[in-house]
């Protein structure tokens, strides 16, 4: 299984990495460098940024990427992020241990979403007027 052989990524080496020329992101406990990526992101690389070196779970899940968009991922996948309980696992029921137990959604993860979205609604509408 491909899986087993990601890397283990830290939350700490994950935050690192929140530049334009150094940009990693997390979906659903996989690790992105999309730094090569970001001069090509439909939205801009400022909505991006906003979620460099975080878990950009729900602001991806928010913004309603195609499917191309997530096939597109693949390419950019580096590891797994440290602590994340993966699908499979929450159907067999796996609780994670106390080493492995997430920290909250930072404060950057709670306000990314929003502003990710309201940017792509302003594109939005000044595509269509």
């Amino acid at each position: 299984e491909m899986a087993s052989q990601l890397q283990l990524i830290s939350h700490g080496e994950m935050q690192i990495h929140n530049k334009q020329k150094d940009c990693w992101i997390a979906i659903e406990g996989k690790v992105y460098d999309i730094t090569s990526f970001l001069p090509e992101h439909p939205g801009g690389d400022e909505v991006v940024l906003e979620c460099a070196g975080t878990d950009a779970t729900l602001a991806f899940k928010d913004i309603g990427h195609s499917a191309s968009a997530e096939a597109m991922l693949s390419k950019y996948l580096i590891g797994e992020l440290d602590g994340v309980i993966k699908e499979e696992d929450k159907k067999k029921g796996k609780k994670p241990g106390p080493t492995d137990t997430p920290p909250a959604p930072s404060v950057v993860v709670q306000i990314c979403a929003p502003i990710a979205m309201m940017a792509v609604v302003g594109y939005l509408v000044y595509k269509l007027m």
